[in-house]
Parts: structure tokens; C-alpha cells; sequence
């Protein structure tokens, strides 16, 4: 038989289609390496990630020092680790190989390449197993979530078995956090767990705090507010993560603020809607309404039935007026001075919920902003709405990190029922990758700078900028700063122990705790490089913190100096 031109071709390209296929079957069958621990009844694994070509990396937890992995290859041939053959199930002795390389192939002969092996700090490790389809649903938006089976594993930071439990959620979470390389984590799981003995909780966050070099900022802060009495701020935990056994970096894990026992424990009203509503999902179809009452705009959830007793708790958050006006599923409401806030418990407010609470804010907003500190319509004081102590204390927190968000969100109030408490609280604290210096613009990279919560700018800070004028409010945040802020902040700087069962450390402390995770943790992910942040509050880990440091320092001594010594006005 003749065959033309074309036929050969054709032959030619079915055959070179064959190879590559071939070539590529082959490489996806390649042998997987798992390093494998059992803590008591539980195994972890982690894998190598391949930084580039021939050099894999492999991020061993510190949690596990000294105790070393069972390798598990999922073919049927032994690894070659720096000239000694180990077949699957045996034990590598990994810790001569800490901070070194090794050459490692396949018995096989074909090659893996160079291993670098580092090791984090004694910090806790988590280990999630959630489905690759998933957890790609879950990078790609803020709504995804997972829906097949998923499991989390925690090792404390002394090598024991924390929580092995099953997921029900796993999702990104953020706003401007979420564009991020390194991303934040929502997870919840089936039951509640202490977790490293932060008290039991289902709902966890994990904060990548990938604007901070440090790593410390939000840590710092929040152990600090919890020291200094402010109530309801998350407990945390450095960690490192591992994500179906590839090292994901170092991050904070977190209490989720909520109205929770355990958590903010205060009068939960979400329990007793879905119960008068027909449960959970016949509450979430509830639909949203928008009305000009009780103050400049009010916005709730049209629900059949509302509790007795409408007046809390709440946990509300001042919000941008942007991002405010596009919400489009969130109960809030907008005072006549202008400030935005949303409702964030209960999640579906009622029209007399809101009605109660709208109005209590805004009768506050419009005395605070009085100068004789009384509102006309009421003739009530700004004080006898809020609880001064906590409002004093936040204010101080802002004022020595010089908080980029004061101005713009993460900035929480609640109250408890009128049956315990009628009063307003500042708090919790949230949110302060971008404090301490790690923002241009606005002088905010100036640790001298008076005032910094003083001057009036947009949305939220305008609070704290009334509040300021009142000399009665001064007086109470003087005391307080003598007295409870800065024997705190001596602790931070390591000119005063911590007292006993305190959470607050040196930020020297800070630093020793994850300096080997946090080498890691910039293998893993380059620094960001990030136009808002200046590359002068360091651009390795020590150097961040050592800035850090620094401004706590020259800050709290302005502070001590001058802030709120010096006579106050209005302009």
C-alpha cells in the first residue's frame, strides 16, 4: 500500500503524541514522600514542597523536635536518603539533618534532588485534611466552603495530641487580606475543644498576618488589652499550619469574637430568635429592610417573632460609609452625626432590636459630640451611656500603636441586656497588622506624633475624637494610663516581670518563641512586598521586630511626656 506525504506525518505526530503522553503519565505517576508522625493515636504527616528545579523543601513542625517521622511512599519502591536505602514504614533519623541538605532518589533510580530540612519552634502545629477540589473552592472566594469530609489535627507545642476533630467548615476569610499569597482561615468543627487551653470554642480564625513582618503586632495587642482588662479580646496562639501535609507559614489562631459563653459572655439573643422563628434556616430567609427612623438610616430583618426583651446583647462594629452602603445582607444603621455601624449579633436583628439599639447609640453619638457633653434631646451626659473604663482603655491601645484602622473598620462596641448592664463597651480589640508603624501616609510612621486618636478624621476616629474634649473622660484615661496601661507596657519592654498567670510577655519573649517558624515561614512566603507598607519597619523578622520594639518604646515615653497632660481643644 502507497502511503502519501500526509499520511507519514500524521504517523509521525500520532507517535510523538504517544511519547509525550507517556512522558507525562509518567511524571504524574512519580512516587509521593510522606513523613509521618503518631501522637497519641493520631498521625500527622507533612510532604516536601519544591522551591525551584532540583531543591525541595522540607518544613519540619517543632512541636515534634526529637521525635522522628516514619517515611511512607505511595509506590512500591524505598528511598534513598544521603546514601542509606529506607524502605516504606521504616524510621529517617531527620534530626542530624536539621538546618542541612540531603540528595535523595528512588531505588528505582530515579532522582527526588536536593531536600533542605529546617524545623520550626516549639509552637503548636495544625494539621487540616480537606479535599483538593475543596480546598481550591475555597482560595478562589470568600464564600466557598467545603462539603466533603474534613478533619483537623492539633499537636501542642510540647509534642502531645491537642484536638483531632471532624470539620464542618473551612473557609478563607478578610477583605483586603483575601488578594493576599498567604491567605487568612475561618474553621469551625463539630464539637466545642479547648484548644492549647484557650477555652472550648467550634469557631476558630487563623490569621496569616501576611502586612506584618513581625508577626507579633496582632499578638502583641491582644494580649496586652486582655492584661489591661479589656473585655472579650481573643485569646491566641502562634502556630504553623499544615494543609493536606504541605507547610501553609506561621500564624495566629485566635478565639473568634462572638457572643459566646467562653467567649464574650454576654446575653446571646440569636438562640432565642431562631426558636421563635422556626430555626436557623427559616430565620435566614428573613428578608432586609430599610427605613429614615430612629436615626439617619436603619436597616433590619423583617422576622415574625422578636424576643421580650429587645435590648441585648449586641455586638456591633463601626464600619467605613462605603463599605456600609454596600452591604446588601447586614442589619446596621447610620446615626445622625454620620457614624456607620453594623449589627453584627444577632445576625438577623429585628425591627424592634434595631429600634432599641439604634436609637441607644445615636442619643450617645449626639451628647458625645455636644460640647457641654449633653444631649439636647435627652438631657442625659455621653457618660451615663457608655462604660468610661473601657472606652478610656481602648482609646490608650489606639493611641500607642497608632492604629491604621481606628479610621477605618475592625473598631467593635456591644451591650449586654438592659437587665444587666444598660451601658455601652469599647471592645474587643481586633485587627492591628497595620499599627505600631506599618502604614504610610498620615504621618502614622511617626512614633512621636501627638494625638493620633485625637484628631478627628473619618468614620470611626471622630468617636474618640469627642470623647477627648471631655475633660472628665481625660481624667479617667490619665488614671488609667498610670495605673493599668503602662505597667503593662513595661512588661512589653522587658523593664518589669509579668505577674503571675499574666499572658503578656517581653516582646524579646515574643520573638525567642518563633524565631525558628518564623525563618520558615519566609522561605515559604517571600516578604510581601506591598506599597502601603514602608520598608523601614524592617523587611526581615528580626528587624520587625526590633522596630516594633523601638516604637513601643519612644511612643509610651511621648505618651508619658505630654499625651493628655497638655490642656485640650477642639480644633
Amino acid at each position: 500500500m502507497r502511503h502519501g506525504k500526509g499520511g507519514k506525518g500524521c504517523a509521525g505526530l500520532l507517535l510523538l503524541l504517544l511519547l509525550l503522553g507517556m512522558l507525562g503519565l509518567a511524571r504524574a505517576a512519580a512516587p509521593e514522600i510522606r513523613f509521618c508522625w503518631t501522637v497519641d493515636g493520631s498521625e500527622v504527616s507533612v510532604t516536601m514542597q519544591e522551591k525551584k528545579g532540583r531543591i525541595w523543601n522540607l518544613y519540619l513542625p517543632g512541636a515534634l523536635a526529637g521525635q522522628e517521622p516514619v517515611i511512607r511512599v505511595d509506590q512500591d519502591v524505598d528511598v534513598i536518603w544521603d546514601g542509606r536505602t529506607y524502605a516504606s514504614g521504616s524510621t529517617l533519623p531527620l534530626s542530624q539533618y536539621i538546618g542541612k541538605e540531603a540528595e535523595v532518589s528512588f531505588s528505582n533510580n530515579r532522582p527526588v534532588g536536593t531536600v533542605r530540612v529546617m524545623q520550626g519552634s516549639a509552637i503548636p502545629s495544625l494539621y487540616f485534611t480537606v479535599d483538593p477540589d475543596d480546598f481550591r473552592r475555597v482560595n478562589q472566594s470568600t464564600k466557598g466552603d467545603i462539603r466533603k469530609e474534613a478533619s483537623f489535627v492539633m499537636i501542642s507545642g510540647k509534642g502531645r495530641l491537642n484536638a483531632a476533630e471532624r470539620l464542618t467548615s473551612f473557609k478563607t476569610r478578610g477583605n483586603s487580606t483575601f488578594f493576599a499569597s498567604k491567605k487568612a482561615f475561618q474553621f469551625k468543627m463539630e464539637n466545642k475543644v479547648n484548644l492549647d487551653g484557650m477555652g472550648k470554642g467550634k469557631t476558630w480564625i487563623l490569621l496569616a498576618n501576611w502586612f506584618d513582618i513581625s508577626l507579633i503586632r496582632n499578638q502583641i495587642t491582644f494580649d496586652l488589652c486582655r492584661e489591661i482588662g479589656l473585655r472579650g479580646t481573643p485569646d491566641c496562639r502562634q502556630v504553623d499550619l499544615y494543609l493536606n501535609g504541605s507547610y501553609n507559614g506561621t500564624y495566629l489562631l485566635c478565639e473568634k469574637i462572638q457572643l459566646k459563653s467562653g467567649r464574650l459572655d454576654i446575653t446571646d439573643m440569636e438562640e432565642e430568635l431562631e426558636a421563635l422563628n422556626g430555626g436557623k434556616e427559616a430565620l435566614e430567609k428573613a428578608p432586609l429592610r430599610k427605613a429614615t427612623r430612629v436615626a439617619r438610616i436603619i436597616k433590619w430583618f423583617d422576622v415574625k417573632n422578636e424576643p421580650a426583651d429587645v435590648t441585648g446583647g449586641f455586638l456591633l462594629e463601626i464600619e467605613k460609609a462605603l463599605q456600609f452602603s454596600l452591604m446588601k445582607n447586614d442589619a446596621g444603621f447610620v446615626t445622625e452625626q454620620g457614624m456607620c455601624v453594623v449589627v453584627k449579633e444577632p445576625t438577623k436583628c429585628g425591627y424592634e432590636e434595631m429600634k432599641y439599639i439604634a436609637a441607644l447609640v445615636n442619643d450617645f453619638d449626639n451628647a458625645v459630640v455636644a460640647k457641654s457633653g449633653v444631649s439636647k434631646k435627652t438631657g442625659r451626659s455621653y457618660s451615663s451611656y457608655i462604660d468610661m473604663r473601657s472606652f478610656a482603655l481602648k482609646v490608650t491601645i489606639e493611641e500607642l500603636t497608632a492604629n491604621y484602622d481606628v479610621r477605618a473598620a475592625s473598631q467593635f462596641l456591644y451591650k449586654d441586656s438592659d437587665k444587666v448592664d444598660g451601658r455601652l463597651y469599647a471592645g474587643p480589640a481586633w485587627d492591628y497588622d497595620l499599627a505600631f508603624g506599618n502604614k504610610k501616609g498620615d504621618g502614622m510612621l511617626n512614633p512621636l506624633r501627638k494625638n493620633y486618636v485625637y484628631r478627628r478624621s473619618s468614620n470611626t476616629a471622630y468617636l474618640y475624637h469627642y470623647l477627648l474634649i471631655h475633660e472628665d473622660f481625660q481624667m479617667i484615661t490619665r488614671q488609667l494610663y498610670d495605673e493599668v496601661f503602662l505597667p503593662a507596657v513595661e512588661v512589653l519592654l522587658g523593664k518589669r516581670e509579668p505577674a503571675a498567670g499574666s499572658g503578656l510577655k517581653s516582646i524579646e519573649r515574643y520573638r525567642a518563641e518563633i524565631s525558628d517558624s518564623a525563618a520558615m515561614n519566609f522561605v515559604r512566603w517571600s516578604a510581601p512586598s506591598i506599597p502601603d507598607v514602608d520598608a523601614r519597619s524592617g523587611l526581615t523578622f528580626d528587624d520587625a521586630v526590633d522596630y516594633v520594639k523601638n516604637w513601643v518604646e519612644v511612643r509610651s515615653g511621648m505618651m508619658t511626656e505630654c499625651w493628655l497632660l497638655e490642656p485640650q481643644n477642639s480644633k
